[in-house]
């Protein structure tokens, strides 16, 4: 983990007894992207995002990690168990996993506990989710040098769930527009940070929102980039706005896209000549509030 995670302990009820161990591992087994690897001492489920670039991970203890433990309600059952949510990851990836583990927690019948609660409690997304925010602002405070970049919430949010629902974009398009991924890139000479948005130029596309940056791929195989200010200046026109999706959503149609063909050889003498970014993975982003 790359920084303190937020480590939230499972209770399930004194009479039901200890959970299932074995069910709860088929339970993760079934699931994609979470390996589960063993020690003598702990048994962890790492989850790995892909997309976002960042792991988090549940645990199965030896030992309870519960300090005080004897202070708790005796009708809950600690049963060394425990997600350890990570704080510096955008806000979008905390509520989902925190939909997730609401969702463990049902199929469990599982309670919750955090060492800054007064004691076991339901697990309730708005309470964890405050915690989280309480914790990040704390950590933030701890540590400025981060090598975070701060993104203004909404937007952040917006980009997030683009690249989330990338398949569904396709199939909302009717399969008749590329959706590209959104990268998120930095120059660190300038600190010039911003979202970068591929096209192929003729092919229609979707342009990530909030995108600050266009790639664009020429006809021969050439590649340049161009800013965003640039690109709207002559793309404007061709593109359509399609916020009932998400907000600053643009596309570039396929009676549009051939249109817009002659339109490439103005954008080259845009060209950003001091070409030094490196790519970001979304994990790096931190929401702006």
């Amino acid at each position: 983990m790359e920084n303190m995670p937020i480590n939230l302990h499972f209770f399930s009820s004194t009479a039901k007894g200890r959970i299932n161990y074995t069910s709860l591992l088929d339970y993760f087994q079934e699931l994609p992207n979470f390996e589960i690897f063993y020690d003598n001492e702990v048994c962890d489920i790492i989850y790995t995002d892909n997309d976002f670039g960042f792991q988090y991970e549940f645990k199965i203890t030896k030992g309870s990690q519960i300090n005080d433990i004897y202070k708790l309600n005796p009708a809950f059952l600690n049963i060394n168990f425990m997600l350890c949510l990570p704080i510096l990851i955008p806000a979008y990836a905390v509520r989902e996993i925190l939909n997730f583990t609401q969702k463990l927690c049902k199929q469990f019948d599982l309670s919750v506990y955090h060492r800054s609660f007064s004691d076991v409690k339901s697990f309730d997304i708005p309470v964890i989710y405050s915690l989280f925010s309480n914790e990040q602002k704390a950590y933030l405070e701890e540590n400025p040098n981060n090598n975070k970049v701060f993104v203004e919430s909404d937007k952040l949010t917006a980009i997030c769930k683009y690249e989330r629902t990338i398949d569904n974009l396709v199939e909302c398009f009717h399969n008749e527009v590329t959706v590209n991924h959104a990268k998120p890139i930095i120059n660190y000479n300038t600190n010039e940070f911003g979202i970068c948005t591929l096209w192929n130029a003729g092919i229609p596309t979707a342009f990530a929102p909030y995108f600050d940056i266009v790639l664009i791929k020429d006809e021969e195989g050439n590649e340049f980039k161009v800013r965003r200010r640039d690109f709207m200046k002559y793309m404007d026109k061709f593109l359509f706005k399609i916020e009932s999706y998400l907000p600053d959503l643009y596309v570039l149609k396929k009676k549009q896209a051939k249109a817009s063909k002659g339109v490439v050889s103005k954008l080259k003498k845009f060209a950003i000549t001091d070409d030094e970014f490196t790519d970001l993975r979304f994990a790096d982003l931190i929401d702006k509030y």
